[in-house]
């Protein structure tokens, strides 16, 4: 759940300081002129409630993005608004007030970051820090 419903100026990315693909995901988004922040409300647990979890759990390093509005914008309105009247209403359908532009260069980001990591010199790597790095298994080298 993306929500590109405004302009693409700042991406939120869950789990940003959790694995080397935070660094990633901030290099590839700064090449395109988008600002990169980590969650802005942490206690709602958002990086352990959705789909990439499950790959956490198995040792995965994953992030999670999503489009943010401005701080002190009418942006920040415009995505309250969405999550009280649309957000799982009868009125979260196919007319979404979708920002194409916004959607393209989200997609670009995506993109870029996928073709780094395929063309690395090493897989997503936890960070030596970080709490979910307990679920990484030892990487089994075939001989």
């Amino acid at each position: 759940m993306f929500l590109p419903i405004v302009p693409l100026k700042l991406l939120t990315v869950f789990g940003l300081d959790e694995s080397d693909l935070g660094n990633r995901a901030r290099e590839v988004a700064q090449t395109i002129g988008v600002r990169i922040q980590p969650d802005p409300e942490p206690l709602r647990n958002v990086f352990i409630r959705s789909d990439q979890y499950s790959f956490i759990l198995r040792g995965v390093p994953s992030v999670m993005m999503s489009v943010a509005p401005e701080p002190g914008t009418p942006e920040v309105n415009i995505f309250k608004d969405w999550l009280t009247q649309r957000y799982h209403a009868p009125s979260d359908d196919i007319n979404q007030p979708v920002d194409l532009a916004a959607a393209a260069k989200y997609e670009e980001i995506v993109r870029a970051l996928l073709i780094n990591i395929a063309n690395g010199d090493h897989r997503p790597e936890w960070k030596p820090d970080s709490f979910f790095r307990r679920y990484a298994e030892p990487v089994k080298i075939a001989q």
